[in-house]
């Protein structure tokens, strides 16, 4: 794959991994020192399971960049 390719990429994985963290630290915070309702809480496990998908996908394009740098095929 092409060096530039793989780079931008790897920036559009970490640019949206940190959107999700950033709102799901939003949300979290908000919801600080009160009860928690059901559609809140399902709202917090929705934000969580997408920043380890944005994790997962941002590690892999990690990996892609690296080997691309180092010149594996």
């Amino acid at each position: 794959m092409n060096t530039k390719l793989v780079s931008l990429l790897h920036r559009e994985a970490t640019a949206r991994l940190n959107a999700a963290e950033y709102e799901l630290v939003g949300f979290t915070r908000a919801c600080r020192g009160k009860v928690v309702d059901l559609n809140e809480m399902t709202h917090i496990r929705y934000l969580r399971d997408r920043v380890e998908r944005a994790r997962a996908r941002q590690l892999r394009w990690t990996h892609y960049r690296f080997m691309v740098e180092a010149g594996v095929n």
